[in-house]
């Protein structure tokens, strides 16, 4: 059975008001199924740019499938705007997009499977892949690749990675999304500072960061804060540090955890420092409840995800991006790619490769860029379009180079519950302990957690 509880990026939490608001604005009609929304195939779209799609090739008889997502309203619009393109080129196939916010789908998603009725195709984070194909649950689309010579290396090579298991591919990758430095550039400018480049180190963050901290009523209450990151999930930020600094999470064969060594606990002191040494951060808890500091405009610089540039834009910001500060081993930021998975029952799995092709195809990726929320996983759009889609579009491509893949493993759930517990008492929401002793009181839980699967 999959854990009931399943930490990870909650890429857009949503309100069904909000929900019913924009999609009766779309002029489709939805049927609500809680805790998710189903958009049916007449919603209308938009079109695409550049060419329309063209003809998956798929000669099998109708067939409608299900395309379930996790997603805020704007992902709602997107997704079905591309379900639509591709049924306009391929009439003979039906997709119904079946939308949840993070926990919910997961939740939906669970239950689905266990009673043999899971969508044709979801979507997938890729560091939950190992625990759902591992339990024999995904269709592996290589027979359907090696059939139609699809060419994999169209696509980012760390994508096609994640979804890769066994000699068997489960999935196509959808989107990328990958860590970078925000910074607010009004209080740059106000401070005098030169904008953050590719030459900051550890060492240059921190004391721009304290330049930024202010108490300006003098109080004793900061009212800005040089730096913000969220750390509650190791993507955001406290993973690249750990790699900054030498260190990493697994061994290499996967059986036991390397965050005891110096190296990976130097990285994630670096991160208690922020907040408790240096005191350019918050306490988290401060923002528990509010959401975002640089959001909110009370953090001048902010380390976190690719899919935060809508969320910025909206809220009004003129921000810049650059690269995430280099640390003692160099520059490393994480990659987490979303894929595209097809359920071993669906009854037309033939329409569903279709489909599951097409999200990936140039097309489709840049209608999915618009967005400005996550990276697109073809090459081509990748090197083309994306790059002068917004200011900072750039520094996400370019940073797939140094990029290391979140960790993807079975269990992944379950360790990232038990090590964030630890770290999240004991490092960041409070210095009872330095990272290292941390880390030595739990791996021992975590390895025997590795060791078990």
């Amino acid at each position: 059975m999959f854990a009931t509880t399943i930490t990870g990026r909650p890429r857009g939490a949503f309100v069904a008001a909000a929900l019913a608001v924009l999609l009766a604005a779309c002029g489709g009609t939805t049927t609500s199924t809680a805790p998710g929304t189903t958009v049916p195939a007449s919603a209308p779209a938009s079109a695409p740019s550049g060419e329309p799609a063209a003809s998956s090739g798929y000669t099998g008889p109708p067939a409608t499938i299900e395309y379930a997502i996790w997603g805020d309203p704007q992902e709602i619009t997107s997704q079905t705007a591309v379900a639509q393109t591709f049924m306009d080129a391929n009439p003979s196939i039906t997709v119904n997009v079946s939308v949840s916010d993070w926990d919910a789908y997961w939740d939906k998603l669970q239950t689905g499977i266990a009673g043999g009725a899971a969508p044709d195709v979801f979507a997938m984070d890729g560091p939950l892949f190992p625990d759902y194909q591992s339990r024999d649950v995904l269709l592996d689309l290589k027979p359907f690749i090696d059939r139609d010579g699809y060419d994999l290396t169209q696509l980012a090579d760390q994508g096609v990675a994640d979804f890769t298991t066994e000699g068997g591919q489960y999935g196509l990758p959808r989107d990328l999304n990958v860590i970078a430095l925000y910074y607010n550039k009004a209080k740059f400018d106000e401070a005098g500072l030169a904008y953050p480049d590719d030459t900051w180190d550890w060492a240059k963050l921190v004391a721009t960061a304290k330049q930024l901290t202010k108490d300006t009523d003098g109080n004793g209450t900061m009212d800005q804060w040089g730096f913000y990151t969220e750390t509650t999930d190791m993507e955001n930020y406290w993973l690249s540090t750990v790699w900054q600094n030498g260190g990493d999470v697994l061994a290499p064969d996967g059986k036991s955890t390397v965050l005891g060594t110096d190296e990976a606990a130097g990285g994630i002191q670096f991160v208690q420092d922020l907040i408790w040494k240096d005191k350019v951060m918050a306490d988290p808890a401060v923002f528990a409840e509010t959401g975002d500091a640089f959001e909110q405009g009370v953090a001048a610089m902010a380390a976190n995800g690719s899919w935060l540039v809508p969320t910025f834009q909206a809220a009004g910001i003129d921000f810049g991006i650059a690269p995430l500060p280099s640390g003692p081993a160099g520059r490393f930021t994480s990659v987490n790619p979303t894929g595209a998975v097809v359920y071993k029952g669906s009854k037309s799995p033939d329409a569903a490769w279709a489909f599951v092709k097409y999200l990936a195809s140039p097309a489709a990726q840049e209608q999915l860029m618009q967005l400005h929320a996550s990276l697109p996983v073809s090459k081509e759009v990748l090197a083309g379009p994306y790059a002068t889609a917004f200011d900072g579009a750039q520094v996400f491509a370019d940073s797939l180079a140094y990029a290391k893949l979140k960790p993807s493993f079975k269990g992944y759930n379950e360790f990232t519950t038990i090590l964030q517990g630890e770290l999240d008492e004991n490092v960041f929401n409070a210095a009872n302990k330095t990272a290292k002793q941390a880390l030595t009181d739990v791996v021992p839980q975590l390895d025997a957690l590795l060791a078990g699967q």
